[in-house]
């Protein structure tokens, strides 16, 4: 107990002095590996002078100046330039203008996007079709150059030129054109299609991703007739500019089919959404086909006699899990309030801590039971739960002296992410509370702790081999000097065997894959929560960073971008690449959703 004591003090000194070498007057003052790693893990300030910093040896002091902008305590400095911060169309007008690297000018162009500037194109400004020879063959603009059409920017002659240079260099992806041709051709922007590509899941699930974003009016009359079962014969693969699929495939991409047309609904969705027939899909009873069809059925805000039969089974529409049933909650609220009181009410006091968040999210009010509520939060293993409950007492509108009763506690709660949590509520009540203290390690804490420091001290890249269904496989490359906590977190669960057997739930084509879903599907984590260790490493194509629910909140589930993504720059923890990026993003590009992971090894 003494030592666990110790540990946590550690990071609350200002500094430590390593003693120095025979014959010196004075100790040399350090800032370790090990001060780093405790000091971020307890986010406690620190009380460094001008001088002390000084006095400090150069790879220290840029150690001491990360760990300071890392701990995100009042008063520290922002980790985030204004620009990453609180992006604005000035700010990226003008860096526009001077970008001349690919990375800078990809930067420019994602940012004012984002922004709707029609000037966006300025990022691109100059190039020159023997530009084309040193652009990266994985920084994809086909996407970007249709965003920035569609907010009315126009492509020059010259532009035009390097991209036809791209297209000749071989840097182009097909399927990357044809999505963003799609686009440009539903806004009424190209007059038709660019030649078809074959039918792969990835190149549904991208195509599909660009038909989704035209307005349901548009997209009705496929919609429902296209879709009426998942077969080779379907209107729908012409009209998306794709070759005509083989059973085999459309089998095998099912789920991101159905996850797609799920997604692509409006919200209020129409009931005739809800009333197509045909023949079941090979994938209808896939428990996440299943997740992200509950998930469609909740923007059908009018009941529909239909499913009524269905609603009343047990379990209802064949949601077999606590998981499932409160995936489901927010569709039996709109088609029968009787049933989803009561399914409501078996999940609130129920085992399950996910499906408990989503029964707590149900409750218009506070309960009168709120104590007993509590305590079983309290103690739930995932923070899906006690999250959702630290938010929900303003949403419940309980009075500001009450609500901050409720809250207090939660500064005490070991996990770090409820205190922050409370924290942040209590500050809208009360602006003068104080930061919360550190919590005591638990075993866990101090299991990544050690593998971290080891990790860091050793100075080494960390791989992992991630295998998957299909005899694929990824070696990730993770960097324990800028992410030694999370990098020490995903070794330690892959030696457990975590992720053997998971399925990934994510794939958004040209954007990241998702996986470590303990739940298969994008919730839950390994009963802890992680802090996190964010920097300014630009997440380019086949990055490897921290899926989160906000910040502070990581534990198991991670992403891989495969294009870049500057806006998770310095707000998502980076913590390496994927190694052999040609072959990476080729096996990314064409993964299925629901692919199965077999194993994660450290090398």
């Amino acid at each position: 107990m003494h030592r666990l004591l110790y540990l946590v003090s550690l990071p609350l000194l200002a500094f430590r002095f390593a003693y120095a070498q025979p014959g010196s007057q004075r100790p040399e003052p350090r800032f370790t590996v090990r001060d780093a790693i405790r000091s971020e893990w307890a986010r406690q300030p620190l009380s460094w002078t001008e001088a002390q910093k000084a006095a400090l040896p150069p790879r220290d002091r840029l150690r001491l100046e990360r760990t300071i902008l890392r701990i995100g305590a009042p008063g520290t400095p922002p980790l985030l330039p204004p620009e990453l911060e609180k992006p604005t169309l000035e700010a990226w007008e003008t860096k526009a203008k001077i970008a001349r690297s690919p990375q800078d000018r990809f930067t420019a162009l994602h940012f004012l996007n984002r922004l709707k500037s029609p000037k966006a194109l300025l990022a691109l400004a100059g190039l020159k079709p023997a530009d084309a020879a040193t652009w990266p063959k994985h920084l994809h603009l086909e996407a970007s150059i249709a965003t920035a059409q569609l907010n009315r920017a126009e492509v020059s002659t010259n532009l035009q030129a390097f991209l036809d240079a791209l297209h000749q260099a071989g840097k182009v992806d097909p399927v990357r054109a044809q999505a963003a041709r799609l686009r440009l051709v539903m806004a009424g922007k190209q007059k038709e299609l660019l030649p078809p590509v074959p039918a792969t899941p990835g190149s549904l699930l991208a195509l599909l991703d660009a038909w989704n974003r035209a307005p349901w009016a548009q997209r009705r009359e496929l919609a429902l007739q296209g879709f009426r079962s998942l077969s080779p014969d379907s209107a729908a693969w012409p009209r998306l500019g794709l070759l005509v699929p083989d059973q085999a495939t459309l089998d095998r991409a099912c789920v991101g089919i159905l996850s797609r047309l799920a997604e692509g609904l409006p919200s209020p969705a129409p009931a005739e959404a809800f009333q197509v027939g045909g023949s079941p899909w090979s994938c209808s009873t896939h428990p996440l086909a299943q997740w992200y069809g509950f998930q469609a059925l909740a923007k059908l805000e009018t009941p529909l006699p239909v499913l009524q039969p269905a609603l009343r089974l047990e379990p209802p529409m064949g949601a077999a899990t606590p998981l499932l049933l409160g995936a489901l909650l927010p569709a039996l609220r709109h088609q029968d309030p009787g049933v989803a009181d009561q399914v409501r009410s078996r999940l609130l006091s129920g085992p399950d801590p996910i499906a408990r968040a989503a029964a707590i999210e149900d409750l218009p009010s506070a309960p009168t039971d709120l104590d007993t509520l509590t305590r079983l939060t309290w103690n739930d293993s995932q923070l899906d739960s006690r999250a959702t409950l630290i938010q929900s007492y303003a949403r419940w509108k309980l009075a500001p002296e009450d609500q901050m009763t409720r809250l207090r506690p939660w500064l005490q709660h070991p996990d770090w992410a409820c205190r922050s949590a409370a924290y942040l509520a209590l500050q809208k009540l009360d602006p003068t509370i104080p930061w919360p203290a550190a919590p005591q390690p638990t075993k866990t804490d101090t299991a990544i702790i050690k593998e971290a420091v080891r990790l860091a001290e050793r100075d080494k890249p960390v791989r992992l081999r991630l295998s998957l269904s299909g005899k694929r496989s990824i070696t990730l490359k993770l960097d324990p000097k800028v992410a030694p906590m999370n990098v020490a977190n995903l070794v330690l669960l892959a030696k457990k065997g975590y992720f053997d057997g998971r399925l990934v739930p994510r794939v958004v084509p040209d954007f990241v894959v998702q996986m470590g879903s303990p739940c298969d599907t994008m919730e839950g984590g390994p009963g802890y929560t992680l802090r996190c260790e964010d920097s300014l490493t630009w997440y380019g194509p086949g990055s490897v960073g921290m899926a989160l629910s906000g910040k502070d909140t990581g534990g198991s589930q991670f992403f891989i971008t495969t294009n870049a993504t500057p806006h998770l720059t310095g707000k998502y923890t980076r913590l390496g690449v994927v190694e052999d990026l040609d072959r990476a993003m080729k096996l990314l590009d064409d993964l299925e959703l629901g692919a199965q992971i077999l194993s994660v090894r450290v090398l």
